[in-house]
């Protein structure tokens, strides 16, 4: 007997878009009824009809449907959740801002960031293990550090009865030969009894080269790294033991990726003018160690239903983690001055506890402890400059490991409490707060570049967060919210130490957290057949975040702020036809302290207009079919504003992508084909040249081909 019982994890308010397709005839009544949807996303397990924040909820057909257009989750994400730049194409989320700040990834809870963000938090899982995702858009107060713009919940794949293998093809098809080939396998096994259940999953997969719409070879990403030639294993596993006083769950995920290609990218690009030509593949790399991500995490939760304070829901976790970056010639930059590879290392122990408490019939209380305490340093592997330049850029020689970022202990400790209140019958209110403690130390070291001699030393934060919200009911159907609720982000510690000039002071006011107000008004409304939402959100900083341009870091941090507006739609014609969309749009700017002006943020933080829209068909219970467009419109404010980093224009693409699955009794056949009008265009990153050159100007996939087949046991 297989149990199914929510574990939240989380807790703050939000409020519910579900972008959920229909799947066959027989399927489409029930999907996305929002006063049935619970989200767990929040630490507190609510229907989406009492949250007064928005989110997303992505489940598992949609995930299987969208990642047979997509190559990774950053595009899936971008393709379904509104306020989400679009993806990068690469192995980087540098871009992938949520709401134009950064997001806090959590995969059953626990947290897959690191003190120095290195942008790699959505690629730490295989989709294979995923159940479904969450989005909670807009900063949270309850989840504390690094939830600025919002938190991506990841729930691992539920325990089932029964087995099932699956087998993957993927091919780009404007240049088919082996090296496009892709190959995957998964396997799944389940069972269980009424004490006990267990799940295991196998997945591996090999990905070939990537062929932009001219049929040539997309070159190596140079600055954070790409998925070309690449092979990746994911090893899952959950066993839970059902007891009179609650659940116990033990899981494990296991997740490396490491790539292994013969190409190069071509540096002699770089020498012509930005943005007037693409980056070029050249055979002959040479190089034993290449971009690899690597994350191995343990969970232990326990879930009880009565306790003498209420509810409980507790969890003690371990993570250790490892990415490996492309190699970059920094002999140009004084603060750099060697061609090398930088690698994170970094362990985490951490736990988490979440009660609720009942004080009335219309009253409760919501409280709860965090702690972590994570270990991490930032070496980078030399090369011989000679070798490489007579080589043309393709072979390295290792000379050795050097301090890049040293090794930094980071604790962190937050308490949140929050009271929730029915008011009336038809106005629910809660008010919550947090307070977050954080402790940061390294010893001794010279940097990199200019060989500076810093003094080890301790920096401090604490600070107290609230958050507050509304949520009225006009209708049975129809809702209307507000809320209010701070976030707190660490500035990049690690990014600051790796360029501290001589004399550097721990106690630096550019080590300052940055905390964010933000506030939203939401409707939503459910009609039957009709699902609906409209959101408008403001968020100001006093300070903005570290950044670094040039090898030389970006001050002053000055005041930001960011607004948008973000719609969805989803309409069922009829039993067989589905259609629906999102749109999103924002701004951003920042406060120039020296003209007395505002000025626009730049293109990785803001991105231009995005809509999507979609039609789906299922002629029959065994067939379904989806068609979805992808627009990402134009945005020159940063250009114009001349920001530097991050300032060129970006023009508008629009791509389709086609889908189709077939089912018959224990048989699925799924074929998908991302960009499947061939257009040739580059992504808003491949546009922004993360480096400043032409080796950093990534066109984008051509059209590009997936099919898979899984039988069920």
């Amino acid at each position: 007997m297989i149990h199914n019982k929510t574990l939240p994890f989380m807790l703050l308010t939000v409020s519910v878009t579900s972008f959920a397709p229909v799947t066959n005839a027989q399927e489409s009544a029930p999907i996305a009824e929002m006063d049935t949807l619970v989200v767990t996303a929040t630490r507190q397990g609510m229907a989406a009809n009492e949250l007064a924040h928005a989110v997303t909820v992505i489940d598992r057909q949609q995930l299987d449907t969208q990642f047979q257009t997509s190559r990774n989750l950053g595009e899936v994400l971008a393709k379904t959740v509104p306020g989400m730049a679009p993806a990068s194409q690469t192995l980087t989320n540098f871009n992938q801002s949520l709401r134009g700040r950064n997001l806090l990834v959590l995969i059953d809870g626990v947290p897959q960031n690191t003190n120095r963000n290195i942008s790699r938090d959505l690629m730490n899982i295989d989709v294979a293990n995923i159940e479904r995702i969450e989005v909670l858009r807009g900063a949270s107060a309850v989840y504390g550090s690094g939830a600025a713009g919002g938190v991506v919940n990841i729930i691992t794949r539920r325990n089932e009865a029964g087995a099932t293998t699956t087998l993957g093809l993927q091919s780009a098809l404007t240049e088919i030969n082996k090296d496009g080939l892709g190959y995957r396998g998964e396997q799944y096994l389940g069972g269980g009894s009424d004490v006990f259940d267990y799940g295991l999953n196998l997945a591996w997969e090999r990905r070939g080269a990537f062929f932009d719409a001219d049929g040539d070879r997309i070159a190596p990403e140079p600055s954070q790294g790409d998925l070309s030639d690449t092979d990746s294993l994911s090893l899952a596993g959950k066993l839970r033991w059902f007891l009179d006083s609650g659940t116990l769950t033990l899981s494990a995920n296991h997740f490396d990726a490491e790539q292994d290609t013969d190409f190069a990218s071509d540096p002699s690009v770089a020498a012509l003018p930005p943005g007037s030509a693409k980056a070029r593949a050249i055979p002959g790399l040479q190089l034993d160690k290449q971009n690899e991500t690597r994350n191995t995490q343990l969970n232990l939760a326990w879930s009880a239903d009565q306790t003498l304070l209420g509810s409980l829901d507790a969890q003690a976790y371990y993570r250790d983690y490892h990415a490996r970056f492309a190699p970059f010639d920094g002999r140009a930059f004084s603060n750099f001055q060697v061609l090398s590879q930088s690698f994170l290392d970094s362990e985490t122990l951490g736990g988490r506890v979440t009660f609720n408490t009942d004080i009335s019939e219309d009253s409760l209380v919501r409280w709860g402890l965090d702690l972590s305490r994570e270990k991490s340093e930032q070496p980078v592997t030399t090369y011989d400059g000679s070798a490489f330049d007579n080589s043309g850029g393709r072979v390295f020689i290792d000379t050795g490991d050097r301090t890049f970022m040293p090794p930094i202990t980071q604790d962190n400790i937050g308490a949140f409490a929050q009271l929730e209140h029915d008011l009336t019958d038809r106005l629910r209110g809660e008010l919550g707060a947090r307070f977050e403690y954080v402790s940061a130390s390294f010893d001794d070291f010279a940097t990199l570049g200019q060989g500076n001699a810093i003094q080890g030393g301790e920096v401090n934060y604490d600070d107290y967060l609230f958050n507050t919200g509304l949520v009225y009911s006009l209708s049975d159907a129809t809702e209307v919210y507000g809320s209010f609720s701070q976030g707190f982000e660490l500035p990049d510690i690690g990014l600051r130490l790796r360029y501290a000039p001589v004399g550097f002071d721990v106690s630096d006011s550019q080590l300052k957290p940055l905390k964010t107000d933000n506030y939203e008004l939401g409707v939503r409304g459910d009609w039957g057949s009709t699902q609906a939402s409209a959101t408008m959100f403001y968020s100001e900083s006093d300070l903005g975040q570290t950044s670094i341009q040039n090898f030389t870091l970006y001050l002053p941090r000055s005041e930001e702020r960011i607004y948008g507006l973000e719609l969805t739609l989803d309409h069922h014609i009829n039993a067989r036809w589905k259609l629906g969309g999102l749109l999103s749009w924002m701004e951003g700017e920042r406060f120039d302290e020296n003209d007395q002006r505002w000025e626009a943020l730049n293109g990785f933080r803001i991105p231009p207009l995005q809509m999507r829209a979609y039609t789906e068909y299922a002629p029959s219970k065994h067939w379904f079919h989806r068609l979805q467009v992808n627009y990402s419109g134009s945005r020159d404010d940063a250009f114009e504003d001349q920001v530097g980093f991050g300032s060129r224009e970006v023009k508008t693409y629009t791509t389709v992508d086609y889908f189709t699955r077939y089912q018959l009794d224990q048989h699925t056949l799924s074929l998908g084909v991302e960009n499947l009008l061939n257009k040739d265009y580059f992504t808003a990153y491949g546009q922004l040249l993360r480096n400043g050159n032409n080796t950093s100007h990534i066109p984008a996939s051509g059209v590009t081909l997936k099919a898979s087949y899984a039988y069920q046991w």
